[in-house]
């Protein structure tokens, strides 16, 4: 996996990445703060950060992106993980005490955003607080860095080179409603089914909105998309609700999350995080949470490994 540079944007944020990390820090009194788009499909991590010079460095002079567990996690976790999680494990403490070394800050915070598309991002912020304030602080700034972690993940769909200027009634309603359900993460067959337009035409419509809005991909096109106002940038993010554990491996297995407008949905890991701390995590039956979150039976079970009268350990977020 390989690092690159988010670069400038043409979005009407009208900031770098790095322009709007530091003006996160000046506004909450944090040290540093870091911004990573993990795309799986590419196999690269897009990036900005106020670091110092000294420690991105060190980092990629030693691809420590290959070890670092925030990378590693940021595509297997829904909720917020505090640095000291990984204070006791000894795989990870060399690189954290480096951080630490190089002025990074003594305490830090990852934070990562979901949405539809699949790919991932992870918004870091640190501080030199001593830890009661800093737990402080992470209580008060939460909700407002998790709008910001979401903006970050836009700026990094558009990485672009070159400028766009398009009208803002550049698309037809039929582009524009192809467009809000692809955000929302339907498929091109569901769209189909919904709209009443055949796969080819849905097709067409989509390879329009691409075109019409100069991107190379639909995920590229929702980012600028919501610069113009067509879309909502609240619409398709998700808000973590829950984080499931396997009790016999003690891995996070999976989480709930709730999309803007719509139902809950189980998002499953492949290999989540230890979890060395089980005393937040309660007892659940699946059947409860099926019913509780209005989840399809089938796919709890099947995704879980489970039946219907078994227990599973959750922790609401």
């Amino acid at each position: 996996m390989k690092i690159a540079d988010i670069g400038n944007s043409e979005l009407d944020f009208r900031q770098t990445g790095e322009a709007r990390l530091q003006e996160i820090c000046s506004r909450f009194g944090l040290e540093n703060a870091s911004y990573a788009h993990i795309d799986k499909h590419h196999n690269v991590v897009h990036g900005c950060t106020t670091f110092p010079a000294e420690w991105v460095r060190h980092y990629v002079d030693n691809d420590l992106v290959l070890a670092d567990p925030l990378i590693r996690f940021g595509a297997t976790m829904i909720a917020p993980i505090d640095w000291s999680v990984f204070d006791n494990q000894a795989d990870y403490a060399g690189l954290f005490e480096a951080a630490r070394k190089l002025g990074v800050g003594r305490n830090g915070l990852s934070i990562p955003v979901i949405n539809p598309f699949g790919e991932r991002g992870l918004l870091t912020v640190t501080s030199n607080a001593p830890r009661p304030e800093w737990d402080a602080l992470i209580t008060r700034m939460l909700p407002a860095l998790r709008h910001e972690a979401q903006i970050l993940h836009l700026l990094a769909l558009d990485v672009i080179e070159t400028v766009f200027n398009f009208p803002s009634d550049s698309l037809s309603g039929d582009e524009l409603g192809v467009l809000k359900m692809l955000a929302s993460g339907l498929i091109p067959s569901v769209i189909a089914r919904q709209t009443g337009h055949s796969s080819r035409m849905v097709e067409a419509l989509t390879a329009s909105i691409t075109t019409k809005l100069k991107s190379r991909t639909i995920e590229q096109a929702v980012a600028r998309a919501v610069s113009t106002g067509f879309l909502k940038w609240s619409d398709f993010f998700a808000d973590p609700v829950a984080e499931l554990v396997n009790m016999e491996s003690q891995r996070l297995c999976g989480g709930i999350v709730r999309w803007s407008g719509r139902s809950h949905e189980l998002i499953t890991f492949e290999e989540g995080r230890t979890v060395r701390n089980l005393d937040s995590f309660q007892a659940v039956q699946v059947a409860d949470l099926m019913k509780d979150f209005n989840l399809d039976a089938e796919r709890i079970l099947e995704e879980l490994g489970c039946d219907r009268d078994q227990s599973v350990r959750i922790r609401y977020l």
